[in-house]
């Protein structure tokens, strides 16, 4: 039980208890994310019932809330995923940290740590680890009091198309705000179909024709997780698909962002040799984005050829042209995991043999964080 002062709206004879997301909190923790979600509240809903309620990693909402009374002045919610380990038995759920937000009047009362050791109470058979892939440089601190291990940086590599970007130099000179409209053309060209809309049957075929000789923990991609996971309404996506006699080869999934000028690589996989790098080579010359980047830890060795060729980086003078300083800061960052459990031992770590604070333990991409 966490107690406000009396510098706090709320008053010292008032307290909050920490407890378990139920059913009846959906409405207040929708308004309360409005200091999160810059959207309107219908957005709001929809994002909060696909994120927690449809998700087909869980059964139901993994989050913790704050409640002074009946009221509802603080959440956390936990993203799950579903890996998959080769020779073990059943799918391996980790829960993502997330969505964290308390009521101003509540704040710098210790409720966000509060709501952390509260997760420590899930079913650890259930649910065995957390990893953060979201913290921010004010949150580090405290996802380290919880006892979070970094397990890799966050480092972004990034191309910049200098085409494009000598047309928006030219723009900003003159104080000129470039237009915010969409630069990819959609439809099909040569062998690559361009599309705003997932094939998820195709997408998970490329995926299980995937061979894995080293035991690491990789995302469950199947029809189902594709059919959830790019209905995000917060996020735009644009897919790349390669087909050769009807058949897709391989694909790639950016995010576009907002300013419909750069875009983040979240998800990939090729049936054939050489698919990615013909797919990223395709993208590149096309110069749909001024700036495409993905984080270096969900880059395999297939990507990182194709990477490599077309020139992408952790450090571009470009960067400083246009003002953009985002992987200097993101890269500051690291991913965080830690065992569920109040007082998590050594073994905890290790699942199967498998020891899960190593990088080579874990073939991650970008999309499985919450914030893609």
């Amino acid at each position: 039980m966490a107690r406000p002062d009396q510098r706090s709206g709320p008053g010292s004879d008032a307290s909050c208890d920490i407890v378990h997301f139920r059913t009846g909190h959906e409405a207040q923790v929708v308004d309360l994310l409005t200091s999160l979600w810059k959207h309107d509240r219908a957005t709001r809903a929809r994002l909060f019932r696909w994120k927690y309620l449809d998700n087909p990693s869980s059964d139901r909402v993994l989050g913790i809330v704050a409640l002074h009374g009946d009221r509802v002045v603080g959440f956390r919610g936990y993203f799950a995923n579903r890996y998959v380990l080769n020779g073990h038995d059943r799918d391996i759920v980790v829960l993502h940290p997330g969505d964290t937000c308390v009521d101003p009047a509540y704040r710098m009362l210790g409720l966000s740590v509060a709501m952390g050791k509260k997760a420590m109470e899930y079913d650890r058979s259930r649910y065995p680890l957390l990893m953060n892939m979201t913290c921010s440089p004010s949150s580090l601190p405290g996802y380290l009091k919880l006892g979070f291990r970094p397990l890799v940086d966050k480092e972004l590599l990034t191309r910049y198309d200098r085409g494009t970007l000598g047309w928006l130099i030219y723009r900003l000179a003159r104080n000129r705000r470039p237009p915010n409209r969409p630069r990819i053309q959609l439809g099909q060209f040569g062998n690559v179909l361009v599309t705003a809309s997932p094939r998820p049957a195709d997408m998970a075929m490329v995926i299980g024709n995937e061979h894995h000789t080293i035991r690491a923990l990789r995302p469950r991609q199947d029809a189902a997780f594709f059919v959830w996971r790019y209905a995000n309404p917060a996020h735009r996506y644009v897919f790349y698909f390669l087909v050769h006699d009807d058949a897709v080869r391989g694909y790639v999934v950016a995010d576009v962002l907002p300013d419909n000028r750069s875009g983040e690589i979240l998800d990939y996989g090729e049936r054939d040799d050489g698919a990615l790098g013909e797919l990223m080579s395709f993208i590149a010359t096309r110069g749909h984005f001024a700036a495409l980047s993905i984080f270096r830890y969900g880059v395999d060795e297939r990507m990182a050829q194709a990477l490599q060729r077309l020139g992408f980086s952790t450090t571009n003078p470009l960067q400083r042209l246009v003002g953009s300083f985002r992987s200097a800061r993101v890269s500051a960052l690291p991913l965080l995991i830690r065992p569920v459990g109040s007082s998590p031992v050594e073994q905890d770590f290790v699942i199967d043999g498998v020891d899960l604070r190593s990088p080579a333990s874990w073939r991650l991409k970008p999309i499985c964080s919450d914030a893609a």
